[in-house]
Formats: C-alpha cells, structure tokens, sequence
C-alpha cells in the first residue's frame, strides 16, 4: 500500500488503537467452524485451522496477532484471522455449529498487544 494511502487510512482510526496499547470496545461476536475448512486449512497468518489454539478472526481494525478477551466467553483468543466482518466484529473458531450459534450475540471484548 502507498504511505500517502496508508497515512490517511491510519488518520480514522481512534488514537488509542494501536499495538502497544490495550483497548475496549463493543460489537458482534459470531463463531465459525474450523472443521468447515478442511483438514489443510489455514488462518490468514497461516495457523492450522485446526489448531488447538483459541483463535479467532477480527475486522482490520484488531491487529493480527492481538488476543481479544471476549465477555461471556473463557479465555483469551489470539488474532490470526480475518474474514468479511465488519471493523470491530470478532468471529471465533470453534468446533461445532451449535457452539458459533451458541455464542453469537452483541458483547464487550477487550484487545490486547501481542506479547
């Protein structure tokens, strides 16, 4: 991307959003089943879908690599993922299709810097 291009795209995103800071918001939590992309399949920093790790998909606004705590849900999830989902939405990988129903729903989340 150009820096004249990436400097504006920078300029809309609020000031406390960066890498090195944490910082809270609110939007739409979904899951997606990680059995749905193969046994080769692949997250967008190339983390095994299968992988036990908890992982999740964010909207370009969440740095990759940033582990999102989500209300109502255990634990951290670190961004390896994206998806077509909107600025701030996070979409959890997880193991069934009733578990993405299941945690489906406006919430809180908090973002931290990798690390």
């Amino acid at each position: 991307m150009r820096p004249l291009m990436l400097g504006v795209l920078l300029a809309f995103l609020p000031a406390d959003r960066t890498a090195d800071a944490a910082w809270c918001g609110r939007s739409m939590t979904t899951g997606y089943v990680r059995s749905d992309y193969g046994p080769h399949g692949r997250t967008f920093d190339g983390t095994s879908i299968l992988s036990p790790e908890p992982i999740a998909a964010a909207g370009w606004s969440i740095p990759l690599g940033s582990y999102v705590e989500v209300e109502g849900l255990p634990g951290r999830y670190r961004v390896a993922d994206r998806g077509m989902l909107g600025a701030d939405n996070i979409d959890i990988a997880v193991w069934s299709r009733s578990e993405a129903f299941e945690i489906t729903a406006m919430r809180s989340y908090c973002v931290y810097p990798p690390g």
